[in-house]
Protein backbone atom coordinates (compact mmCIF):
# COMPACT_ATOMS: atom_id res chain seq x y z
CA UNK A 1 0.00 0.00 0.00
CA UNK A 2 1.38 3.36 -1.00
CA UNK A 3 1.43 6.19 1.53
CA UNK A 4 2.27 9.84 1.02
CA UNK A 5 3.72 11.86 3.89
CA UNK A 6 3.53 15.66 3.68
CA UNK A 7 4.99 18.52 5.70
CA UNK A 8 4.55 22.28 5.65
CA UNK A 9 8.33 22.77 5.44
CA UNK A 10 11.28 20.95 3.91
CA UNK A 11 12.09 17.93 6.03
CA UNK A 12 14.98 15.53 6.26
CA UNK A 13 15.74 13.30 9.21
CA UNK A 14 17.07 9.88 10.17
CA UNK A 15 14.87 6.96 11.15
CA UNK A 16 15.80 3.75 12.92
CA UNK A 17 14.93 0.67 10.88
CA UNK A 18 15.59 -3.02 11.50
CA UNK A 19 18.53 -2.86 9.09
CA UNK A 20 20.05 0.20 10.76
CA UNK A 21 19.49 3.90 10.30
CA UNK A 22 18.20 5.49 7.11
CA UNK A 23 18.21 9.11 6.03
CA UNK A 24 14.80 10.30 4.81
CA UNK A 25 14.59 13.45 2.71
CA UNK A 26 11.21 14.79 1.62
CA UNK A 27 10.96 16.24 -1.88
CA UNK A 28 10.42 20.02 -1.62
CA UNK A 29 7.59 21.83 -3.39
CA UNK A 30 8.18 25.08 -5.27
CA UNK A 31 5.85 27.13 -3.07
CA UNK A 32 6.87 25.58 0.24
CA UNK A 33 6.25 22.30 1.93
CA UNK A 34 7.52 18.87 0.97
CA UNK A 35 6.32 15.30 0.49
CA UNK A 36 7.53 11.71 0.39
CA UNK A 37 5.67 8.79 -1.20
CA UNK A 38 6.69 5.22 -0.44
CA UNK A 39 5.30 1.70 -0.53
CA UNK A 40 8.07 0.24 1.67
CA UNK A 41 6.27 -1.03 4.81
CA UNK A 42 9.47 -0.94 6.91
CA UNK A 43 10.10 2.71 6.03
CA UNK A 44 6.43 3.58 6.60
CA UNK A 45 6.56 2.04 10.07
CA UNK A 46 9.78 3.91 10.89
CA UNK A 47 8.32 7.26 9.77
CA UNK A 48 5.14 6.66 11.75
CA UNK A 49 7.20 5.98 14.89
CA UNK A 50 9.23 9.18 14.44
CA UNK A 51 8.60 12.06 16.86
CA UNK A 52 7.61 14.42 13.99
CA UNK A 53 4.75 12.14 12.88
CA UNK A 54 1.39 13.66 13.76
CA UNK A 55 2.78 17.13 14.42
CA UNK A 56 4.97 18.11 11.48
CA UNK A 57 4.25 15.11 9.25
CA UNK A 58 0.79 14.14 8.01
CA UNK A 59 -0.13 11.07 5.99
CA UNK A 60 -2.50 10.16 3.16
CA UNK A 61 -3.08 6.64 1.90
CA UNK A 62 -3.35 5.84 -1.80
CA UNK A 63 -5.24 2.54 -2.11
CA UNK A 64 -5.80 2.87 -5.83
CA UNK A 65 -3.81 0.69 -8.17
CA UNK A 66 -0.94 2.39 -9.93
CA UNK A 67 -1.94 3.64 -13.34
CA UNK A 68 -1.05 1.15 -16.02
CA UNK A 69 1.12 2.53 -18.73
CA UNK A 70 -0.32 2.09 -22.18
CA UNK A 71 1.67 -0.19 -24.43
CA UNK A 72 4.06 1.77 -26.55
CA UNK A 73 3.18 1.63 -30.18
CA UNK A 74 6.01 1.02 -32.55
CA UNK A 75 6.92 4.30 -34.20
CA UNK A 76 6.23 4.35 -37.88
CA UNK A 77 9.36 4.12 -39.97
CA UNK A 78 10.35 7.29 -41.76
CA UNK A 79 10.14 6.81 -45.52
CA UNK A 80 12.62 8.52 -47.80
CA UNK A 81 12.60 8.42 -51.62
CA UNK A 82 15.71 8.72 -53.80
CA UNK A 83 16.26 8.89 -57.55
CA UNK A 84 19.60 7.07 -57.44
CA UNK A 85 21.57 4.78 -55.14
CA UNK A 86 24.29 7.45 -55.07
CA UNK A 87 21.90 9.96 -53.47
CA UNK A 88 20.79 7.36 -50.91
CA UNK A 89 24.42 6.48 -50.14
CA UNK A 90 25.22 10.15 -49.51
CA UNK A 91 22.16 10.52 -47.28
CA UNK A 92 23.01 7.49 -45.12
CA UNK A 93 26.71 8.36 -44.90
CA UNK A 94 26.07 11.96 -43.84
CA UNK A 95 23.18 11.25 -41.46
CA UNK A 96 24.72 8.37 -39.50
CA UNK A 97 28.43 8.64 -40.26
CA UNK A 98 28.61 5.31 -42.11
CA UNK A 99 31.59 4.80 -44.38
CA UNK A 100 30.61 4.94 -48.06
CA UNK A 101 32.66 1.78 -48.68
CA UNK A 102 30.14 -0.16 -46.57
CA UNK A 103 27.33 1.04 -48.83
CA UNK A 104 28.05 -0.78 -52.08
CA UNK A 105 24.58 -2.09 -52.96
CA UNK A 106 21.03 -0.84 -52.64
CA UNK A 107 20.33 -3.70 -50.22
CA UNK A 108 23.20 -2.62 -47.92
CA UNK A 109 21.97 0.98 -47.97
CA UNK A 110 18.41 -0.11 -47.19
CA UNK A 111 19.58 -2.47 -44.41
CA UNK A 112 21.57 0.22 -42.56
CA UNK A 113 18.74 2.73 -42.95
CA UNK A 114 16.24 0.18 -41.61
CA UNK A 115 18.44 -0.36 -38.55
CA UNK A 116 17.96 3.37 -37.85
CA UNK A 117 14.17 3.28 -38.41
CA UNK A 118 14.18 4.67 -41.96
CA UNK A 119 12.73 2.94 -45.03
CA UNK A 120 14.43 3.85 -48.29
CA UNK A 121 12.63 3.70 -51.64
CA UNK A 122 14.36 4.02 -54.99
CA UNK A 123 12.58 5.56 -57.98
CA UNK A 124 13.14 3.60 -61.17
Amino acid sequence: MQKTYTASSELSFNVCMGTGHRHVAFVPFTRGGSALTTDDPELQDAIERHRFFGTRITMTIDDSKPAERPAKAEPEAEQVHFNSPSDAKDYVAERWGISRTQLRTCAQIAQIAAAHGVTIHFST
